[in-house]
């Protein structure tokens, strides 16, 4: 149980360098660092593969700059109504798709989502893999979108093995 916990903490600390581990004693409301101004967050994150997808990974890196949101909270329930409120203004033109940030799968999509077309034959297999890693989660998760691949869990062991050595050789002295 001790070496999962490690596993998982460390990928999180690759991810976010410099992230502060603290939360705040009277909201217990997650507090930036002045370094990097990233958070501790609970969201389970996505790693969206941006070299398989240049296209929608360029889309999401302008999205969450516009927005300033890169998470979402899944509620399969209202997503038409939210697509149709995102997608307002916005008509449809032949080998394009339109794609919104925050999606329209999220609660917090809808009116006022980035909008961009995107060539449809681009957009066809980013948008699948999307489908496929969301129908992992139910409702009400809270998602991180990362754009890039996770960090390789060999190396991951390697640093945990590296620390426990040091630590027994600590202990040994």
């Amino acid at each position: 149980m001790k070496k999962s916990w490690c596993v998982w903490f460390l990928t999180l600390l690759i991810f976010i360098n410099g992230c502060s581990m603290n939360s705040n004693p009277q909201t217990g409301e997650p507090q930036t660092t002045k370094k990097t101004d990233m958070v501790q967050t609970k969201e389970k994150p996505i790693f969206f593969p941006e070299k398989e997808y240049p296209e929608r990974a360029q889309f999401f890196q302008t999205a969450f700059v516009k927005t300033k949101i890169e998470s979402c909270t899944l509620d399969r329930k209202g997503m038409e109504t939210r697509k149709k409120k995102a997608l307002q203004g916005t008509p449809p033109k032949k080998g394009f798709d339109r794609v919104q940030w925050p999606m329209a799968i999220c609660k917090e999509g809808g009116k006022g989502a980035y909008v961009k077309y995107i060539t449809s034959s681009k957009n066809l297999a980013a948008e699948e893999w999307i489908q496929n890693e969301l129908k992992k989660y139910p409702d009400g998760t809270s998602l991180f979108l990362s754009i890039g691949k996770p960090p390789k869990l060999k190396e991951i062991n390697r640093t945990i093995e590296n620390e426990n050595r040091m630590e027994e050789e600590k202990t040994e002295k």
